[in-house]
């Protein structure tokens, strides 16, 4: 067996840790341009503010671009990366979701790059500006992942671009931040993360690192997506259990990157207006049923053993609850998501490569 690893990034994680350790900004640059999201999570948590003392501490300074929305636009990108030009921003601080930190990876290409959307996709550019990542979700693991997915209304699509200059030079988990985080978004992003580590683990490109990172995360996943079928109170111990087995995710799928359930998941979220980690909820079931059924290899059966689930039946009754009904969808659309997810290239890294007929099945399932 050969293969090799590529995890580079400094991870902090802990209650505090930017107030306790304001040095840790140091060598990155002198300015920082801080992406956020429009909804004001960060500044009401106390993240921003946190971050901003801790770099008022160290002598840099920054400059706020909060206009990030759920799934960001290129306009919206090419906005920030316009803003990190013209403020003379050295490096990136990503505070939130997944949104600003796909949108704060794509503004780290663009500030120094004067290229094309496509040639962007393409991975034509050279240099990137440092990347410094803080979650207040538990699901996404972007603080530890090279990839960023970009929505372009105009293709009616959500397209992702992967390189290891994007991955962030500083991760920082505060369980902190996450604790204001209401039951349903708690819960979406855990299944998020759930879906990023059972992706992981049934890919062909799977290495004995990241099913390490992808075994440890089921296990913690799986009994805190359990708990949140039982109570709507989520303890801080809880958080950090989420928001490690998040990290754990992420650093699963920076390995091997995503497969069906994410692609399927990309049409919920854009035509259904479903959230992201939900969306892969919905599909995860059938999917499993998939592989159940076309392969034989003893991977799948043991994503029910170290998540804590006895079968598919007890983990579909779980991401039921959590995730709700599917949507409701035409024959058009069911023949549009598919054409949508078939050119997808990473399909192939699924154990078993899904045909059009397959996937079929699998969305036909879902929508039951």
């Amino acid at each position: 067996m050969s293969w090799q690893s590529f995890l580079p990034g400094h991870i902090y994680f802990g209650n505090n840790v930017i107030k306790e350790t304001p040095d840790i900004f140091k060598g990155l640059g002198s300015k920082a341009l801080i992406v956020t999201g429009q909804g004001g999570s960060a500044r009401r948590i106390g993240a921003l503010d946190d971050i901003c003392q801790a770099l008022q501490q160290v002598k840099m300074k920054w400059e706020v671009f909060d206009q990030v929305e759920a799934n960001p636009s290129i306009a919206t990108v090419r906005a920030g990366a316009k803003l990190a030009q013209s403020c003379g921003a050295d490096f990136i601080i990503a505070i939130g979701g997944g949104s600003p930190m796909d949108a704060a990876k794509a503004i780290a290409v663009l500030a120094l790059n004067d290229i094309t959307d496509d040639e962007m996709l393409k991975l034509q550019f050279k240099e990137v500006l440092p990347l410094v990542a803080v979650p207040t979700t538990a699901g996404t693991g972007s603080e530890v992942t090279a990839a960023a997915v970009i929505t372009f209304p105009e293709r009616e699509a959500k397209l992702g671009f992967r390189d290891n200059k994007l991955l962030p030079w500083l991760a920082i988990l505060d369980p902190a931040y996450t604790s204001s985080m209401p039951w349903q978004i708690t819960a979406d992003t855990a299944v998020d993360a759930y879906s990023h580590a059972v992706e992981s683990y049934l890919s062909v490109i799977a290495t004995p690192i990241s099913e390490m990172h992808a075994r440890a995360a089921m296990e913690i996943l799986g009994a805190q997506l359990e708990m949140l079928t039982r109570s709507r109170e989520i303890s801080m111990e809880s958080r950090e259990a989420l928001l490690l087995g998040s990290l754990l995710a992420g650093m699963a799928i920076s390995e091997t990157r995503v497969t069906v359930p994410h692609f399927l998941g990309y049409s919920f979220t854009i035509y259904k207006d479903i959230p992201h980690g939900r969306a892969n909820g919905m599909i995860m079931p059938a999917f499993l049923d998939f592989n159940l059924k076309k392969c034989d290899n003893p991977k799948v059966k043991q994503v029910f053993e170290y998540s804590g689930f006895g079968n598919l039946q007890q983990l579909s009754d779980v991401l039921g609850t959590l995730c709700g009904p599917p949507p409701v969808c035409t024959e058009a659309e069911f023949v549009h998501f598919i054409d949508k997810t078939m050119p997808e290239k990473a399909l192939a890294n699924n154990l078993i490569t899904p045909t059009r007929e397959d996937l079929s099945e699998i969305l036909k399932k879902t929508l039951q």
